[in-house]
């Protein structure tokens, strides 16, 4: 500018500082001069500030054509290099979500599976058993029908003991009782519940007026036995007694995976010596 600021008057300041004086940035020293000038002035004023608005939006859109600014942003940075960069960030955003769908479907299959399982274990039938309920039950079916609940007929206690190792879905190792004198074997049934199965050898004794002796074999311990009973010791066997009444049983540990039990119309120290005999010292 040729003149010094002291200098300029009237219009000549007026335009020569009316930007500064819009913005805020008018120097101190003028301020009285211009305030003179301003008074006068007020449509050009006006007229500036609307028209600066307009100059400063028509040369925002005269800025440069596309190619120039493409040509522009290729100085920092190519073409190849720029869409590499931008495949690499869509890539990541996708395996980002990937795995956060991975996420909340093994957490929604976490809880489903955790809500079957309770579901099973809550609703499934328990496998403790009762066995003056289930056992009492199944040794008078067998004598009132014998025929329609063995599954092989036998008086050969060996063949018993053959047929039964083909037994499939057992959960123990079947050990059968040795030859008891006066009993004569009838056959073996296989009772199948929804939790176990269970063998029973069927015995008859002529002596006895064709008397009925059961020997079932059950898996798990006596521990596994809702009720507990009265327990006895006879000769080494540690054995409970169970009574209905028609009907005595005694129960045991025969192995470490199979419970003895027998029922009869005997007393029980009878079935306890029977017990005895069958089973091996």
């Amino acid at each position: 500018m040729a003149s010094s600021k002291s200098e300029l008057k009237g219009e000549e300041l007026f335009y020569s500082y009316i930007s500064e004086y819009l913005d805020g940035d008018l120097p101190a020293a003028l301020q009285t001069q211009f305030s003179a000038v301003l008074s006068s002035k007020q449509k050009e004023l006006e007229a500036f500030q609307v028209n600066r608005g307009k100059f400063q939006s028509a040369l925002g859109e005269i800025g440069g054509s596309e190619a120039l600014k493409h040509k522009l942003r290729n100085l920092a940075q190519e073409d190849q290099v720029r869409e590499t960069i931008e495949a690499s960030e869509i890539a990541e955003v996708e395996r980002s979500e990937f795995w956060s769908n991975v996420m909340r479907r093994s957490v929604l299959v976490a809880v489903v599976l955790g809500l079957v399982g309770y579901a099973i274990y809550y609703f499934m039938p328990e496998k403790k058993f009762d066995v003056i309920e289930y056992i009492g039950y199944e040794a008078l079916a067998l004598e009132e029908d014998p025929e329609g609940r063995t599954n092989l007929p036998s008086t050969d206690l060996e063949e018993i003991r053959q047929f039964v190792k083909t037994v499939p879905g057992l959960d123990f190792t079947p050990s059968l009782l040795r030859p008891i004198k006066g009993w004569n074997p009838e056959g073996v049934s296989i009772i199948d519940y929804d939790v176990m199965k269970v063998v029973a050898v069927n015995y008859i004794s002529p002596e006895r007026g064709n008397e009925h002796l059961h020997h079932f074999m059950v898996p798990g311990k006596m521990s596994d036995m809702k009720y507990r009973g009265d327990e006895a010791n006879y000769r080494g066997i540690t054995y409970r007694v169970y009574a209905s009444e028609k009907l005595n049983i005694i129960v045991w540990q025969q192995t470490s995976d199979m419970v003895s039990v027998l029922a009869g119309h005997r007393s029980a120290s009878e079935m306890a010596e029977l017990a005895r005999a069958g089973t091996p010292e």
